[in-house]
């Protein structure tokens, strides 16, 4: 059972989210203080001490949730006239709810809290959004590398493991792990204990012969991925590579 208050702003209890605004923010808001209902409150996790493991993750819901609701775009004009109905601001819903935080961080050099740390340890409130905004990232890269039905089903494992528990990101990392059966501590190094931002880009694009092109890319952050690139040809046709961070 879940009751949910109108209110001014947002705040997530068991079984009880203050929630309000106006559309199409407060359906975001909504989705969010309801999934703090697994994290924090199933899991049981200490927001003061490892805020990422709660913000973070109910971030990720939120996205998920929007997507559902709302599909890859949302308009993110509460519209009023004709006129803000003719500009009115369509984003990817991803990128609106998760990504754009994370990307501003980045630009702004401000992407490089240690999230497996004590919520007053981050040096404002720009670096303090990576709890919400770089955590989900990380999730969404973690889908990425194990693919959706493992990615899930490892979450799913994590829940039912340390609910009620008081988990801390070390147990996060070892639930995954275990279950995956991926050694994945380079992965989770990088997202948790460093700075390290992903930037990758295309040095250089050059024909080889008849039929043969050749592709340079070059990483110019510190953190290392897989990469999934897909080259389309000119008769439409996509050819799909897997470049593994070890290659």
């Amino acid at each position: 059972k879940m009751i949910v208050a109108d209110a001014r702003d947002g705040m997530e209890y068991p079984m009880l989210t203050l929630d309000g605004g106006r559309d199409p923010h407060y359906r975001d808001l909504i989705a969010h203080e309801v999934g703090h209902n697994w994290f924090f409150g199933m899991v049981g996790n200490n927001e003061t001490y490892r805020a990422s493991l709660d913000e973070g993750f109910t971030q990720f819901l939120t996205s998920w949730a929007m997507e559902h609701l709302e599909g890859d775009t949302i308009n993110w004009t509460t519209s009023s006239s004709k006129i803000q109905e003719m500009f009115k601001d369509e984003r990817g819903t991803r990128d609106a709810q998760i990504f754009h935080g994370y990307y501003r961080a980045a630009l702004m050099n401000n992407s490089d809290p240690n999230l497996n740390t004590h919520s007053d340890h981050f040096k404002d409130r720009t670096g303090y959004g990576q709890v919400y905004y770089k955590t989900a990232t990380m999730l969404y890269n973690l889908q990425y590398v194990l693919g959706d039905s493992l990615f899930l089903e490892s979450m799913q494992h994590y829940f039912n493991q340390w609910k009620f528990c008081h988990p801390y990101f070390n147990d996060f990392r070892s639930s995954i792990i275990q279950f995956t059966g991926v050694d994945l501590n380079w992965f989770f190094d990088q997202w948790l204990e460093s700075g390290s931002d992903i930037d990758y880009g295309i040095q250089s694009f050059k024909r080889r012969d008849e039929g043969s092109y050749e592709i340079e890319i070059v990483r110019k952050g510190e953190m290392q991925m897989p990469i999934a690139l897909t080259v389309t040809t000119k008769d439409g046709d996509q050819l799909e590579y897997w470049i593994p961070n070890t290659y």
